[in-house]
């Protein structure tokens, strides 16, 4: 139990983590609005400029994965770059779909608590290092590139059972082990 000398000490922890807690609240205020800022607004802090915008290409990666662990190849194909569809041809693009995606979800169970994002290089979109849980509760890397194309988010290339070191979370005892990207 504790005795009154240490009541002032617990108070004073108790007010920092409030304090820490309203500063945490601020920034992430200050941060939505930093982002509807016009031109030659103040810059976000590095690794922060990523929040939030990443969000529209993520429903278009977890539409695509529905979909392919529903087994709708005419979704799926439709989701995918034109372009690279084009460059690949119809034949290249149903090996792709019949040979890879839809055998690797068609054991989709749920998608992983685990997800590292990046930006796409050339183009914009985000890469999403991801995992599914298969029914028998394995887990699979894959990542997933969503881009836009002509106007629209497109998914431009899945990476299936595809662990890439330093973008995957790795599963440790208890919990997730995040990359270092210092």
């Amino acid at each position: 139990m504790p005795t009154s000398s240490t009541c002032p000490r617990a108070r004073t922890i108790a007010l920092a983590a409030l304090a820490f807690a309203a500063g945490a609240l601020l920034c992430w205020a200050a941060q939505d609005r930093a982002l509807a800022q016009p031109a030659g607004a103040p810059q976000l802090p590095p690794g922060m400029e990523m929040a939030g915008q990443d969000e529209p290409f993520r429903s278009v990666a977890e539409i695509f994965i529905a979909a392919a662990a529903a087994g709708d190849r005419a979704k799926v194909a439709a989701m995918l770059s034109p372009a690279a569809a084009a460059r690949t041809g119809a034949e290249g693009v149903e090996r792709f779909l019949a040979g890879e995606v839809l055998p690797f979800f068609a054991p989709f169970k749920e998608l992983a608590k685990s997800v590292t994002v990046t930006r796409t290089a050339d183009v914009t979109g985000f890469a999403f290092y991801m995992y599914i849980v298969s029914r028998s509760d394995e887990l699979r890397p894959f990542v997933i590139y969503v881009i836009e194309e002509g106007g629209a988010r497109v998914v431009a290339n899945v990476l299936v059972d595809r662990l890439v070191e330093n973008r995957h979370c790795r599963k440790i005892p208890g919990g997730w082990k995040y990359p270092d990207f210092s």
